[in-house]
């Protein structure tokens, strides 16, 4: 099976390699990472001298919901210095800005022996806790080989996704046995990975990490520097977070339209990816909607549009909103979490595509704290109705708030079990 993914592995890096080199010269964010995603460390890099716990968070969302596990981690195993891992560079500069208990951040190599023995016998890994089912053949056979335990945490597998891998089941299983330990989100999670072929054994339900991470508050020196960048003032706020393409198109429509509207509701608009920023400029120039950036803004804000184009504000940002459309979900990309919002007590409007994110937007919907909308006309609606009735939205965002206290506890369930299984 590994003979057989590394030759198409080979074969497929080989057949677009034109286009990664058109990228590296074109796209900023693909330059000063190459040694690294080739598994060549700095020169400089400062490396563990004794064996360190490897936790591996792909992009942004999966590392903000490590920060919590990262700090026990590093509690409970002091002996053993942390090293970070992501796939993305918005989520590795995330990791460097969120997780200062780490002692290194890199880049996970491309998924090939060659690639992935440097940096293995650089870190020395006592364990790879890796975070929401990332299946890595390569790795995870290479760590197996060492004996170094893998431990899946926050695991969830889609429906969709299940379906793929449950129609290659013969390759999974054997995949799956390489791990020594899946952490999932919910009981679904847990069957549809035992019906890929893992060990029922190695199998726990643990909880939802990102409930236990929504009850974090952000940074107090983060919130002192928004106050002093962002005024709040007295007119109505709106956001548009984690937004994609083909959903900045409606909601810079809407915010023109709400120009006319007698509250003038103002909209902090946050791309999922603030690389897209300048698209997205050149998007409200064309539909008339003036806007103001965020690297731009130094204590006023007179726009009708501010415009996010850093990464790390988010989350402080939801308290300068009083509702909040959540992207990724008018188009068919999954959905981004919802949890941050819900719990500073906001509204919450998001569209039918919300797949990654299904129990969660379920609870929200049941409990009143979100409605689902299905269009650009259906968000004007719930939009202009919220924004009408401010009890309507005080009761929405109280329900939304309710949800998260009541479903934490996944951190300790977590820690609890890598524990176990690293001191057996």
């Amino acid at each position: 099976m590994h003979a057989l993914y590394y030759a198409v592995l080979t074969l497929l890096i080989l057949a677009t390699l034109p286009v990664w080199i058109w990228r590296y010269f074109t796209t900023p964010k693909y330059r000063g990472t190459v040694w690294s995603r080739l598994g060549r460390l700095p020169p400089a890099a400062s490396q563990p001298v004794t064996p360190c716990i490897w936790l591996h968070a792909v992009s942004v969302g999966e590392t903000l919901a490590a920060r919590g596990l990262a700090d026990r981690l590093v509690e409970r195993f002091p002996g053993h210095p942390l090293v970070v891992t992501s796939v993305t560079r918005t989520g590795h500069q995330m990791a460097r800005e969120r997780i200062p208990s780490a002692s290194a951040f890199h880049y996970l190599p491309i998924d090939l022996p060659l690639f992935l023995r440097p940096l293995i016998a650089a870190i020395r890994p006592k364990a790879l806790v890796i975070m929401e089912t990332e299946l890595w053949p390569g790795l995870f056979r290479e760590l197996a080989r060492r004996q170094v335990p893998i431990i899946v945490v926050n695991g969830r597998i889609s429906s969709r996704s299940f379906r793929r891998y449950h129609a290659i089941r013969f390759l999974t299983r054997r995949l799956l046995a390489d791990g020594q330990l899946y952490l999932m989100q919910t009981a679904a999670d847990a069957e549809r990975l035992i019906a890929m072929g893992a060990p029922p054994e190695r199998v726990q339900v643990t909880g939802n990490l990102k409930y236990d991470q929504a009850l974090t508050p952000p940074d107090p020196a983060l919130l002192h520097q928004l106050a002093a960048r962002l005024p709040r003032g007295g007119q109505p706020v709106w956001m548009a977070a984690s937004t994609h393409p083909g959903e900045e198109e409606i909601v810079l429509a809407l915010q023109a339209r709400l120009l006319a509207h007698p509250l003038a509701p103002r909209l902090i608009l946050v791309p999922r990816h603030p690389e897209r920023s300048q698209a997205v400029q050149e998007l409200a120039r064309r539909l008339g909607v003036a806007v103001q950036c965020w690297s731009a803004t130094r204590g006023s804000w007179d726009a009708p549009v501010l415009l996010v184009d850093q990464i790390g504000w988010l989350a402080g940002l939801y308290r300068w909103a009083d509702l909040v459309f959540m992207g990724g979900s008018l188009v068919p990309h999954g959905g981004q979490n919802m949890l941050e919002p819900a719990a500073c007590g906001l509204p919450i409007l998001f569209g039918p595509h919300v797949f990654n994110f299904k129990e969660i937007a379920a609870q929200l919907e049941s409990c009143g704290g979100a409605v689902r909308i299905g269009s650009g006309e259906e968000l004007w609606g719930q939009l202009t109705d919220l924004l009408e009735n401010q009890e309507r939205c005080r009761a929405m965002g109280a329900a939304a708030q309710a949800i998260i206290p009541a479903n934490a506890g996944a951190l300790d369930r977590t820690i609890q079990a890598i524990c176990t299984t690293l001191e057996e």
